[in-house]
C-alpha cells in the first residue's frame, strides 16, 4: 500500500469533518461569550480536534467486527490500517490533546479536556453499549464543546443555549444513526436503543429529543435572549427542516432513509449556531 493511500486511511479514521465541527464549536462558544477569542481558543479549539480524532479511532477500533457489516470500507475492516496501529494511533493524537491542554494554564480547560478523553474512551468501550446512556453522552460531549470556548474566555453564560441546541440535536441523530446501524449492530450484540428496545421505540426518543429541540428553539427569543433574526433563521432553517425529517422518519426507517435524516441533522446544527450568531450580535 502506498504512504498516499496509508495516510488518506488515517484522515479517515480519525473522522476529520467531526473534529472541525468540535474545533468551529470552541470558537464559537469563545465568540458567543465574548465576541471574541484568545490565543486560548485557538488551543483549546486544536485540543479538542485531537481529543475527538483519538475518540474516533479508538471507537473504529472497538467497533471493528460491527463495521465488517455494517461499514465494510472503514479503514480497519477494509484492512487500510491493522487494528493495533489504531489504538496506537489514537493514544498518540490523545496525548497530544491532553498536552495542549495543559499549555492553556486553565486549570478549568484542562479539567474539561481531561474529563472528555477519559469519557470518549468509556463510551467506546462500555457507554456505547449502553441503550440512550451513551447518545446522550455524545450529546453532552457535543455541547460541551462550546463551554469548553466560553471557559477560554472567563465567561460561559452566553454558550448554554448553543451547547443545549448542540446536545438536543447530537442525541437525536445519534438515535436515528443506531437505526440505521441495526444490521451490524444486532450481529454483533450490541446494546443500542434500537436493538434493546426495537426501531419503533428509537424513532419514539429520537422524535423527543427533535420536538424538545424545536420547543427550545423559541425560549431565547421569547425571553428576549436573542433577536427577531435568530427566530426568523431557526423557525425557517431548522424547525421546519427538523419536521420534514420527523415525517420521513416515520415513513421510512430503512437504512438509507436514516443515513440521508442523521446526514440532514448534521448539516442542520450549522444553521441553528448561525441563528444564534445573528440573534446575539445581528
Amino acid at each position: 500500500m502506498s504512504f498516499v493511500r496509508t495516510a488518506i486511511a488515517y484522515v479517515e479514521l480519525s473522522r476529520p469533518i467531526n473534529g472541525l465541527i468540535a474545533f468551529v464549536s470552541v470558537f464559537l462558544g469563545a465568540i458567543f461569550a465574548s465576541g471574541s477569542f484568545t490565543l486560548s481558543t485557538l488551543i483549546v479549539a486544536v485540543s479538542a480536534f485531537l481529543v475527538l480524532s483519538a475518540g474516533n479511532a479508538i471507537n473504529d477500533f472497538c467497533d471493528y467486527q460491527i463495521d465488517v457489516i455494517n461499514k465494510p470500507l472503514r479503514p480497519i475492516p477494509s484492512g487500510c490500517i491493522q487494528r493495533q496501529h489504531a489504538l496506537v494511533f489514537s493514544l498518540i493524537l490523545l496525548l497530544m490533546g491532553l498536552l495542549l491542554g495543559v499549555l492553556t494554564g486553565s486549570m478549568y480547560a484542562i479539567i474539561i479536556v481531561f474529563i472528555v478523553s477519559i469519557t470518549l474512551f468509556f463510551y467506546a468501550i462500555w457507554l456505547k453499549k449502553t441503550p440512550l446512556i451513551g447518545n446522550i453522552v455524545i450529546g453532552i460531549l457535543t455541547g460541551v464543546t462550546f463551554v469548553a470556548g466560553g471557559v477560554t474566555v472567563r465567561s460561559i453564560k452566553e454558550t448554554i443555549v448553543p451547547a443545549t441546541f448542540a446536545f438536543l440535536f447530537t442525541t437525536a441523530r445519534e438515535i436515528i444513526k443506531d437505526i440505521e446501524d441495526i444490521e451490524g449492530d444486532v450481529a454483533q450484540g450490541a446494546g443500542t436503543i434500537a436493538v434493546r428496545w426495537g426501531e419503533h421505540v428509537a424513532v419514539v426518543i429520537a422524535s423527543a429529543f427533535m420536538l424538545t429541540l424545536i420547543f427550545f428553539s423559541l425560549i431565547p427569543y421569547l425571553l428576549g435572549i436573542y433577536s427577531w433574526l435568530y427566530l426568523m433563521v431557526v423557525v425557517v432553517g431548522v424547525d421546519l427542516v427538523l419536521v420534514f425529517l420527523l415525517v420521513q422518519l416515520w415513513r421510512d426507517v430503512s437504512k438509507e432513509s436514516c443515513a440521508r435524516i442523521q446526514q440532514w441533522m448534521k448539516l442542520d446544527i450549522f444553521v441553528g449556531l448561525f441563528a444564534v450568531y445573528l440573534g446575539s450580535f445581528a
